[in-house]
């Protein structure tokens, strides 16, 4: 979908808005488990976006570009808030015990090894397949979502997914 660049086409924008808006709340939801932060940084990205509506033929993936904006958003206003917090209230936080170094080591471990995993299964798959994979394992969203969001029907999201699921189970299993 174009986003029509005239001031007085508030149609094509609406239409924009209510296009990523529920992608764009499950997908900030990966952030912050605070809904209505979310929903704030989703209406700052739009309100900025229609702010600087005349700067935007550069965009070609609209997607991709809203996603990252979000992302950002929520990411500074979660720093802001962990600032504010330190100068206002330090005691609150004063019995939360903190990791050891070995911990520590231990989780960074865990998450290289499960990057790297994550790595190999992604390489088994075609582009399309990795896309329905992390639309419904990373990003949480439904196949109606998913077929909503790709623009093809619930059936082929379906049967893709199955596929993919098959491969991967194929190449991971404990045979191999």
């Amino acid at each position: 979908m174009d986003f029509q660049k005239t001031s007085d086409d508030h149609t094509s924008f609406d239409q924009l808005y209510n296009k990523y808006v529920q992608l764009l709340l499950v997908y900030g939801l990966q952030f912050t488990s605070d809904r209505e932060l979310v929903k704030d940084c989703i209406q700052d990205v739009f309100v900025k976006l229609y702010e600087t509506k005349t700067q935007l033929h550069h965009i070609e993936n609209m997607d991709v570009y809203l996603r990252i904006a979000l992302k950002n958003r929520i990411i500074n206003s979660l720093k802001r808030e962990k600032i504010l917090a330190k100068y206002v209230n330090t005691s609150e936080f004063s019995d939360i015990d903190d990791f050891t170094a070995e911990q520590q080591l231990e989780y960074s471990e865990e998450e290289e090894h499960n990057r790297k995993l994550i790595e190999m299964i992604l390489k088994l798959l075609t582009p399309q397949q990795k896309k329905v994979v992390q639309y419904r394992f990373i990003e949480g969203l439904t196949l109606e979502e998913i077929s909503n969001a790709l623009q093809i029907n619930y059936q082929s999201v379906q049967n893709i997914l199955q596929r993919s699921i098959k491969k991967i189970k194929k190449h991971f299993s404990p045979e191999n």
